[in-house]
């Protein structure tokens, strides 16, 4: 069972992507937190955002050959969707791994 204070922090984390600070929310909350269950759910954030990140920033670059444009529009819903599948999991009390970044992530903690 986790504690409030486990999945306000994990959750704030997941979100960050919504308000506009991905990489800096889970970064700050991974230097601080104290707890793993906190610190694994910053790294699995951080990571996916990262990756969203440098996919973004590849697919902006393929709009020029107009393959990226069906790219972002696939970056943009995954986007949106895996980070509130995340929350959901962290309010259910089960720890959450994203399916492309978290193995990667996972097997580096």
């Amino acid at each position: 069972m986790l504690t409030n204070e486990q999945k306000i922090l994990s959750i704030i984390c997941h979100l960050g992507i919504f308000i506009g600070m991905p990489i800096i929310i889970p970064l700050i909350i991974l230097l601080f937190a104290k707890d793993g269950f906190i610190k694994t759910q910053a790294m699995e954030a951080l990571g996916f955002h990262i990756m969203i990140l440098v996919l973004g920033a590849i697919a902006g670059i393929l709009v020029l050959i107009l393959i990226g444009i069906p790219l972002l529009i696939l970056i943009a819903i995954v986007t949106f969707i895996f980070p509130i599948i995340a929350t959901i999991n962290i309010a259910n009390n089960n720890d959450y791994s994203y399916p492309i970044s978290g193995r990667y992530i996972r097997k580096s903690i």
